[in-house]
Order: structure tokens, then sequence, then C-alpha cells
């Protein structure tokens, strides 16, 4: 399953980042990109289209982990 998420990085703060859930999730990340392509910048509100045009917040498709998943091991 992939999600959407956004990202915004803070200088000397920790970064934000959050899954944004009105996308919902899909099972392709071809599908999860297409989603993004069609819908930012044209559906984000007037902060987050600021910070987006300015290259403050990025999106991106992350592969969630479900309950059943296990994290690959950590060489």
């Amino acid at each position: 399953m992939w999600v959407v998420t956004a990202l915004v990085v803070q200088m000397f703060a920790a970064p934000s980042a959050w899954v944004v859930t009105q996308a919902g999730s899909f099972d392709t990340k071809e599908a999860c990109e297409a989603a993004i392509a069609s819908a930012v910048p044209s559906k984000l509100e007037a902060d987050d289209l600021k910070r987006y045009e300015d290259g403050f917040q990025v999106y991106q498709c992350v592969k969630a982990i479900g309950p059943n998943d296990h994290e690959p091991p950590v060489k």
C-alpha cells in the first residue's frame, strides 16, 4: 500500500512529515504519483500552496508498512 506524504524541514527543529489522508491509499507507486500529479498544486490551500511553490514543502509517495508486512533487515 502506498500513501502520499508531505514533508517540511525547518532549520534547528525536527522535520515535519505527515500522511495526506484525504488522498487515500494506492496499490502501486505509479497510482500514488498520478494522484499527486493531479492534485498538486491545484488542490492546495493558501499556506500549503505558498510553501510548495517556494520549495519548502514537498509531496512524495511512501510505501506503508501494514500489519502483515515486515520491515527489511537493516544491514
